[in-house]
């Protein structure tokens, strides 16, 4: 570790370096052949765009850039049967048909079925013919079944940058979780969750690392490993803590929730799961705190004016008369909530919408652009918005990503009362807090040591490398005790050497107190020593993201992952799982196994 103290391993990490432990790890880092690098100099992104309609456009200028400036090379493509994206944005998402309005809106939908007409792009469906046991290889028949007509957005995936072409990376902060708990749920159906739903980085900041909280503001934390992709590889880990704030520290809540109660939302997974997690979150907010209510449907109205949480009673009672029927106006139901949160802000405290969601709108205006752009300046004014998506079926994803993108807040995704109670209970409250303001990444990688690397996720959350210090670019915000990690894959220099005392980089993380409107930047440098040449060598939780990342790449068939054995992975994940003995990593072993026999 380069900041605070290093992160410690188990005991037992350093008395497991036997032969089966060995043969284990040796089968999930696989030798694998590094794919073409990147040439030419276009817009940060890095991203390989494999839908047939990879036209885009900027939905948000402050995390997408037009490319005319050159000179950041995470943006050009090499492979010869894709089209190349100038920018991270992404491609206009389809309009929907009027019989798949009715469809959403019909309370007998069947959340298990998933009838798309899915055309699959070359390197998606159909991964790269390697050695080995060809996992995930599947029919286009199969692809089709799998996903749901264009409710996930698919962002490409990140090449490899050739560091004497663009040394800059650079990417806005993103605590979003809801992809990670999408693949829960689809995993716990027995079936794998699109290719398009994965978003890498939200699977790894579904996890808790051991990160030095700071005093204020936000803190760095780096170090590495192997990659288990490609054992000539090395993989870096970036992670920022946010200070953590008490509840009695913080300031009064004013909580607007807008619920969506239409036909669609008329099961015990959508409605019925919306009004158990209230009901946990009214039980952990403080007496001075409010709760307001508006729910949408045709129209919309407000169910709960602003009332302090010290009158509960009130409070559950309204959330117990909610009930659904008709269609999904969304945009009624944020212009009467941000009307409501705008009447009861309080310039001291926190001022928060909720969006409770499975994400539909059929009535009203219905694109996520048009929708992202009608919250922004309320965000501007310190109104921040949380998505919370519900159910499965016809759930619009995409929808509630931009949606809390736009709105200054974050995206989750509830499947069960454990994880409602995770994050109404636990994360929600702790996060109420906004700490950071438009942070934003920029990593320099040094070319004498580095040939080229490869961010992993974050592929809509590219910033121009030149808009690092444009503090008018919007970008993401942190809530007290938010952690965010990314995670490098590194093809370093021939004959450079981990003994070495060099450093490969600089990590360089810029925001903006919100309280002040104060402006800070710091820096940490990525030291050869701060990484582990050997896995077992490395921190418990470094561990922990590694198999999360990599638990990710295969279920988006990402190429660079075809070499990892996903039986070879579930069972590292295993043995983690019994070193840390943490309810989340058991899951996640359990997840990664059902993905294993799902694959095979």
């Amino acid at each position: 570790m380069t900041s605070g103290t290093r992160l410690p391993c188990a005991d037992v990490q350093r008395d497991m370096q036997h032969s089966n432990v060995s043969k284990t790890m040796a089968a999930v880092v696989a030798v694998g052949t590094i794919l073409a690098a990147c040439a030419g100099a276009d817009d940060d992104s890095g991203v390989e765009q494999t839908s047939d309609e990879s036209e885009t456009a900027d939905v948000d200028a402050g995390r997408t850039g037009d490319g005319a400036e050159g000179g950041d090379a995470e943006g050009e493509f090499s492979r010869p049967a894709t089209t190349a994206a100038p920018n991270v944005a992404p491609p206009e998402a389809a309009e929907e048909t009027e019989a798949m309005e009715e469809a959403e809106d019909a309370a007998s939908a069947d959340d298990s079925e998933f009838d798309a007409d899915f055309e699959p792009g070359e390197d998606r469906s159909a991964p790269v013919d390697v050695e080995g046991d060809g996992l995930f290889d599947e029919s286009p028949d199969d692809a089709e079944d799998r996903f749901d007509d264009n409710r996930f957005q698919d962002y490409g995936y990140r090449e490899f940058i050739a560091t004497t072409d663009d040394p800059l990376s650079t990417f806005a902060l993103d605590v979003d979780t809801g992809s990670y708990s999408i693949a829960r749920r689809y995993l716990d159906e027995r079936s794998l969750p699109p290719i398009e739903s994965v978003r890498p980085e939200e699977y790894v900041n579904a996890f808790d690392y051991d990160y030095d909280a700071p005093r204020d503001g936000l803190d760095i934390s780096v170090d590495g490993g192997p990659s288990p992709f490609d054992d000539d590889n090395v993989l870096v880990r970036v992670g920022v803590q946010g200070e953590v704030v008490e509840d009695e520290d913080r300031g009064p809540a004013a909580l607007t929730f807008v619920i969506d109660t239409s036909g669609s939302m008329d099961r015990d997974d959508r409605l019925g799961l919306v009004k158990e997690s209230l009901g946990v979150l009214v039980d952990e907010l403080n007496d001075d705190d409010t709760v307001a209510i508006v729910t949408y449907s045709d129209d919309s109205g407000v169910v709960l004016e602003p009332t302090p949480v010290r009158d509960s009673d009130r409070i559950l009672d309204a959330i117990d008369e909610l009930g659904p029927g008709g269609s999904t106006n969304l945009e009624s139901g944020l212009r009467e909530g941000y009307g409501l949160a705008r009447e009861a802000f309080d310039s001291e405290g926190i001022n928060r919408v909720v969006l409770a969601s499975d994400g539909v709108a059929n009535s009203g205006v219905t694109d996520p652009d048009d929708l992202a752009a009608m919250i922004r300046e309320d965000a501007d004014e310190g109104i921040d918005l949380v998505t919370v998506g519900f159910g499965m079926g016809n759930f619009n994803d995409v929808t509630m990503e931009q949606l809390a993108d736009n709105g200054d807040g974050f995206y989750a995704y509830v499947d069960t009362i454990d994880e409602a109670e995770r994050l109404f209970e636990d994360e929600l409250t702790s996060t109420l807090l906004t700490v950071a303001k438009d942070a934003k990444i920029q990593v320099e990688f040094d070319e004498q040591f580095v040939e080229s690397y490869r961010l992993i996720g974050f592929e809509n959350r590219g910033v121009r490398d030149s808009d690092f210090r444009d503090d008018t670019v919007d970008a993401g915000e942190l809530g007290a005790g938010h952690q965010v990690t990314a995670m490098y894959e590194l093809d370093l220099v021939d004959d450079v050497s981990l003994d070495d005392r060099a450093e490969l980089g600089i990590v360089a993380l810029r925001w903006e107190d919100p309280a002040s409107g104060e402006v800070t930047e710091i820096d940490e440098d990525v030291d050869l020593r701060d990484i582990e040449p050997q896995w077992f060598d490395t921190a418990d939780d470094f561990q922990l993201a590694t198999v999360v990342a990599t638990l990710a790449e295969k279920l988006r068939d990402n190429p660079y992952a075809d070499d990892v054995d996903i039986d070879a992975l579930a069972e590292e994940v295993d043995r983690l799982a019994d070193v840390l003995d943490d309810d989340d990593v058991d899951e996640l072993a359990d997840l990664t196994r059902q993905a294993a026999d799902l694959s095979s």
